[in-house]
C-alpha cells in the first residue's frame, strides 16, 4: 500500500469559468460585427460611377480653381524636392518607396479638396481660409489616420531597402542606370515580381483603408477606426469598382507626373475632389 494520498478527482468547468484567450470567439460573429461597424455602406454601385466623380470633380475644381491648385502645387513642389534630394544624393533605391510613399500620403494632402467639395454641395463659399478650418474639425482622429499612413510608408521604406539589399547587395546602382538594371535586365525578374507583388499587396490596403476614411472624418464626428474599417467595408463590397478606381487614380497620377510634375498642380485636385464624390456614392447620408 503507497504512502501517497490519492490525487483529487478533476474539477468539471462550469460555463462561467475563465476559458483561455480566445477560445470563446465565434468568428462568424465577430465577422458579421466588424462588417456592421460605422455607417451604412451602399453596394453595387457601378464602374459607370468612375466617370460621374470625374465629372463632379472636374466641376468642383472649375467653381473654385484657385484653393484647388494650391494644393496642386504644392504637390508638385514636394515632387520636385524628393527628386532633387535622389539626384543629390545619387540614392537610386528610393525612386519607386517614395513615389507609392507619395500614393499613401496623397490622401492628406487633399484634405482641404474635400472640404472644398463639401462647402460646394452646401452652397457655402471655398476660400483658402475655409479649406484649412477642415483640418480642425476632427483634428485628433484626422492627425491618427495620417500617422497610421505614414506608419505604412515607413514599413515600406524599410521593406523595399531590404529587398534591394537581399538581391543587389550593399552596392547600390547609380540613378542614371537605375532601370535598366534594376528593372530591364532579364536576371532581375525575380525582384521585379516579388517587389511588385509585396508593393501591389501594402497599396491595395492602404488603399482599401483610406479610399474615403478622410472624407468621412471630415464630414462626420466619428474616430479614425470606424472610418478605416467602412472604407474597407466598401472596398470590400463594390470591388470592381473600387479596383478601376484604384487603377484609374495611378494611371493619371503617373500621366501628371510625366511633364516634370506639372500634371500634379491640375489633374491631383480633381482627383481630390472626385474622392469626396465617391465617399458621397458608397456610404449612406448621416
Amino acid at each position: 500500500m503507497s504512502g501517497h494520498s490519492p490525487l483529487p478527482a478533476a474539477i468539471p468547468l462550469r460555463a462561467d469559468d475563465d476559458m483561455p484567450v480566445g477560445s470563446a470567439v465565434d468568428p462568424i460573429s465577430a465577422t458579421a460585427e466588424l462588417g456592421a461597424t460605422g455607417p451604412a455602406i451602399r453596394r453595387s454601385v457601378p464602374p459607370s460611377a468612375i466617370l460621374r466623380w470625374l465629372s463632379a470633380g472636374l466641376a468642383d475644381f472649375s467653381r473654385a480653381p484657385l484653393p484647388s491648385l494650391a494644393v496642386g502645387l504644392i504637390c508638385t513642389l514636394v515632387s520636385w524636392a524628393i527628386v532633387g534630394a535622389m539626384v543629390a544624393t545619387d540614392y537610386a533605391v528610393l525612386i519607386l518607396p517614395l513615389t507609392a510613399g507619395f500614393m499613401f500620403a496623397a490622401p492628406l494632402l487633399a484634405v482641404g479638396l474635400y472640404e472644398g467639395s463639401r462647402l460646394h454641395a452646401c452652397n457655402q463659399p471655398v476660400t483658402l481660409g475655409a479649406t484649412r478650418a477642415a483640418l480642425g474639425r476632427n483634428a485628433s482622429q484626422i492627425a491618427f489616420m495620417g500617422a497610421l499612413l505614414m506608419l505604412f510608408l515607413y514599413g515600406w521604406l524599410r521593406i523595399a531597402t531590404m529587398l534591394f539589399a537581399l538581391f543587389f547587395g550593399l552596392e547600390l546602382p547609380p540613378l542614371g542606370s537605375f532601370l535598366s538594371t534594376a528593372f530591364l535586365a532579364r536576371e532581375n525578374l525575380d525582384f521585379v515580381l516579388v517587389g511588385t507583388g509585396v508593393g501591389a499587396v501594402m497599396a491595395a490596403i492602404v488603399f482599401g483603408l483610406s479610399a474615403i476614411s478622410i472624407p468621412m472624418l471630415i464630414d462626420r464626428p466619428m474616430d479614425a477606426i470606424t472610418a478605416a474599417i467602412t472604407s474597407m467595408r466598401a472596398c470590400c463590397a463594390n470591388p470592381v469598382t473600387m479596383g478601376l478606381w484604384a487603377a484609374a487614380i495611378v494611371a493619371l497620377t503617373l500621366a501628371a507626373a510625366v511633364p516634370a510634375f506639372l500634371g500634379f498642380i491640375v489633374v491631383l485636385p480633381i482627383l481630390g475632389h472626385a474622392t469626396w464624390h465617391a465617399y458621397r456614392d458608397l456610404v449612406d447620408p448621416a
